[in-house]
C-alpha cells in the first residue's frame, strides 16, 4: 500500500475543492513552494491518485440506476456487462447482493428496455436481483466515457439483444444501444 502523508492529503482535498486553482495556490495555501507542489502532485499521480473529467449526467437529461445481484457466478456477470458503454461501474458487495451495477440511460424507458431486454441474467445463474433508478443526484457526477465510433468498432457486446429485433426499439420506447448502427442517443 502507497503511503500519503498530511500534507499528500490536503493537496488532493485541495484539488477536490476546486481544481482549476493552480499549483502556486494551492502552494500558497499550505506554506509550501509551487516546485513542491508540482513535485507532490507529480508523485501522486504516479502513485494513488487518477485524473479524471466528471461529467453531470443530469445536465444531459441522463438517468443513473442501480442493478443489485445476487450472483453464483460474478465473473460471468462481469462477462457479460464489462462491454456496455452504459455501465459506468459495478462492484463486488457483501450481504443480501453481492454485486452491484451502476447503469446510464438516457430515459426511463430505455432503462426499462436495458433490463428486460439486455441484461437477460439467467444464464448468470443469477438468484435474484433489484432495480434501483436514482432519481435525484445533485452532487453525483460520475465518470462517464464518451467512445469514439472507432472504439465502439472495437468493443464486442455480449448482449444476445439486436436493437433492430427489439420491439420496445422499433416502438421508440428505447433509444437502443451506443454500438448499434441505428442508436438514437448521445453517449
Amino acid at each position: 500500500m502507497k503511503k500519503i502523508d498530511a500534507i499528500d492529503k490536503k493537496i488532493v482535498t485541495k484539488i477536490n475543492e476546486d481544481w482549476e486553482q493552480g499549483i502556486t495556490k494551492i502552494g500558497r495555501d499550505l506554506g509550501l513552494s509551487h516546485t513542491a507542489i508540482r513535485s507532490r502532485l507529480r508523485r501522486l499521480k504516479r502513485d494513488i491518485i487518477k485524473v479524471n473529467c466528471n461529467v453531470d449526467i443530469e445536465k444531459l437529461g441522463l438517468k443513473l440506476f442501480l442493478i443489485c445481484l445476487e450472483a453464483r457466478f460474478k465473473s460471468k456477470v462481469v462477462e457479460h456487462v464489462k462491454n456496455c458503454p452504459k455501465i459506468i461501474n459495478f462492484f463486488d458487495t457483501y450481504g443480501e447482493y453481492n454485486f452491484i451495477i451502476l447503469g446510464v440511460a438516457e430515459n426511463i424507458e430505455t432503462m426499462e428496455s436495458m433490463i428486460e431486454q439486455c441484461f437477460s441474467f439467467n444464464f448468470t445463474d443469477i438468484t435474484k436481483y433489484t432495480v434501483i433508478p436514482i432519481t435525484n443526484s445533485p452532487f453525483m457526477y460520475q465518470p462517464l466515457k464518451f467512445y469514439t465510433d472507432d472504439e465502439k468498432k472495437q468493443m464486442k457486446c455480449n448482449f444476445k439483444t439486436i436493437c433492430s429485433d427489439c420491439i420496445l426499439y422499433n416502438k421508440d420506447r428505447c433509444v437502443g444501444c451506443p454500438l448499434h448502427s441505428g442508436y438514437k442517443g448521445i453517449l
